[in-house]
């Protein structure tokens, strides 16, 4: 088979990983945040040298069948405040309260979006309105200099109806057409204020994340891209650039995770497993729940409630360049963070706050010669100094001391989040697996379990790019939702158009009809978590909110070795490493080569396994083993 090739656009990192069928490689790049295209192309290309031998771009591309990416593009736009401003029709009267929001238009973030007041027009019971009151709505809009106009109204009659005006007056093929959506087409939602700012959103971050992701496909198909560019979402399916809605690329990347985790909780069996992904910025906790995701009805971007549905996913602001701090006698993490510019004070890149990636090369935990992969040298006199003027002084500790109890203070955080969650399922600590990913999570994984009272810890083989391992496990899929209606006569004729619209977006990615699987689902929301029922016809579901039709098309997935043969041979080391202890002593510990382990592989910690972009610290009272899958499986000690 051709290659498949996935790409995680991190806030800190950015993450290749690929398959042939019979190799699976990966790769680590820092995310330009100023350029996101610099840091895609050069993650394939250090993935194209472990194909290869050498960096061979153009060779990568033309031999790829599937490119599936997620990038953080939104997710920038939003925290930066860096989306196209928009302007925003609405009912007259609704300019403030804007159908119940108005507290939001108090914030930042809606300022951003909408820089000028929204603009109001009476709308007629029949969804009409005059064409006096409609020219100047739309010249007072347009004044505002916004790059593009939302229009919200209270039904899709009325907005269709001011589509047609837009059109006549501003034709799409002059230099003044003005770039226009109507919310009701964007999503069907009876909640006018989430509908609107759901529009609002999407209209925001549509214009960068256009430019920016016709630009990656622009360059991959100069290189020999002969598969279409595929966006991987936040509901777990991916689809071509032009197929792709602006907002259903937020936390894609975690999704992605998630993915990764449903695939390993079936692997191993595991009733609960809590994915933890220890990021650069953010620590991001999940539940799979007998083999399945949980799906919040209206997520959340930012402190706005949007009309999509997202994973249920919580993100502390714990991360490996978070920044450290002493307030009142007690340590603190994040929410800050130097992200991977300037980074951590041990980078060398002029930054000068403590991090917990300084805490761990201060602890001997992290070796400063073999920082992804060797190549970046991390520095022990900056990261100590940072530790002693940050931490050290103002609690009276070594730069060790410091070191040791800003693990201990991470560990503990991210150990009372995962115990909260549990406790929300009404599960106790040992009813879970605790998956450990992302660029820190093997690291501190289990203190954070023992800190949880979890008695098992699964580290991915692939734990460094877990996000984009999960990614191969999308299939192509398009889904459209619409309020349930009372009468099955009419859910059916629903359903017979979002089905009609379905088909078509499959047969743009070239899926052909009677190639797309199509499902039909009543939709109930229950305390604000997501329950899809199959819907057959005939009654309507009970309680059921929405009718959704889905079509999709199942692509090449990577592979997963089950576990079978749980035998167990000595492991032998491959030197020592010196770390930090509990009680503040340097003290030898085994270092095991992640390249060296074979399946069955087994030993007891304190101990530390090592790779290019792998470190894991197995603490005392733990013992480990390699699964057939090449994961760290690891369990306290009875």
């Amino acid at each position: 088979m051709g290659i498949l090739l996935n790409v995680d656009n991190g806030g800190t990192f950015t993450d290749v990983c690929a398959s042939d069928g019979a190799r699976l490689v990966y790769a680590k790049t820092p995310t330009t945040p100023h350029d996101l295209t610099q840091c895609f192309l050069e993650g394939l290309r250090k993935v194209s040298a472990r194909f290869y031998g050498e960096e061979d771009l153009v060779r990568l591309l033309r031999d790829t069948a599937h490119l599936r990416y997620s990038t953080t593009s939104g997710t920038n736009a939003v925290v930066e405040r860096k989306g196209a401003p928009v302007a925003l029709l609405v009912e007259a009267g609704e300019e403030e309260s804007l159908y119940g929001l108005g507290g939001m238009a108090g914030g930042g973030l809606w300022r951003a979006m909408v820089p000028a007041r929204p603009v109001g027009i009476n709308i007629s019971a029949d969804g009409s309105f005059t064409t006096e009151e409609f020219t100047t709505a739309i010249n007072n809009l347009i004044a505002t200099n916004a790059s593009r106009i939302v229009v919200a109204l209270r039904t899709l009659k009325a907005e269709r109806a001011v589509k047609a005006e837009l059109l006549a007056r501003y034709p799409r093929h002059l230099l003044g057409a003005i770039p226009f959506t109507l919310s009701h087409e964007l999503v069907g939602d009876e909640d006018h204020g989430r509908r609107a700012v759901s529009a609002v959103i999407n209209s925001y971050l549509h214009p960068g994340m256009e430019h920016f992701l016709y630009s990656a496909e622009k360059s991959c198909k100069r290189d020999g891209l002969t598969s279409p560019l595929l966006i991987f979402r936040n509901d777990g399916n991916s689809a071509r650039v032009a197929k792709t809605t602006a907002l259903k690329t937020w936390g894609s990347g975690p999704r992605g995770g998630l993915e990764g985790a449903a695939a390993y909780a079936s692997l191993y069996g595991a009733p609960v497993l809590v994915g933890m992904d220890v990021g650069g910025t953010t620590t991001d906790i999940s539940v799979v729940e007998n083999g399945t995701i949980s799906v919040l009805a209206h997520g959340r971007v930012d402190t706005a409630s949007i009309s999509f549905p997202i994973p249920e996913l919580r993100s502390i602001g714990l991360g490996g360049s978070s920044v450290v701090h002493v307030s009142g006698g007690r340590i603190g993490i994040g929410p800050r963070s130097v992200g991977a510019a300037p980074g951590p004070a041990c980078f060398g890149r002029g930054g000068t706050d403590a991090t917990l990636t300084d805490a761990l090369l201060v602890a001997g935990i992290l070796d400063p010669d073999r920082y992804l992969g060797g190549e970046l040298r991390l520095d022990m006199a900056r990261a100590a100094a940072a530790m002693v003027a940050n931490v050290g002084e103002p609690l009276s500790l070594s730069a060790e001391g410091a070191a040791l109890a800003v693990l201990r203070a991470f560990e503990e955080e991210a150990g009372r989040a995962v115990r909260a969650i549990l406790d929300q399922l009404g599960r106790g600590p040992d009813q879970a697996v605790l998956l450990a990913f992302g660029g820190a999570g093997p690291v501190v994984a289990t203190g954070i379990a023992s800190a949880a009272g979890i008695r098992e810890v699964i580290v991915p083989g692939l734990s460094s790019v877990f996000s984009a391992f999960g990614i191969g496990f999308s299939g192509l899929a398009h889904e459209y939702s619409s309020p349930m209606p009372p009468d099955p006569a009419d859910a059916s004729r629903l359903r017979d158009e979002m089905l009609a619209r379905v088909t078509q977006d499959m047969f743009g990615e070239g899926v052909p009809g009677d190639a797309c699987e199509h499902e039909t689902f009543a939709r109930l929301v229950d305390q604000g978590v997501v329950r899809d029922l199959p819907w057959l016809g005939g009654e309507v579901a009970a309680g059921a909110a929405s009718l959704v039709v889905r079509g999709s098309y199942p692509l090449p997935t990577f592979t997963l070795e089950a576990d079978h043969d749980r035998s167990e041979r000595p492991i032998g080391s491959q030197g020592v490493r010196r770390v930090l202890t509990g009680a503040g002593e340097t003290t030898e510990v085994p270092l095991h080569s992640q390249d060296a382990l074979v399946v069955g592989a087994s030993g007891s910690g304190p101990a530390v396994i090592a790779g290019d972009y792998l470190t894991c610290l197995v603490e005392e009272g733990w013992k480990f083993r390699i699964s057939a899958n090449g994961d760290l499986i690891m369990e306290v000690e009875e």
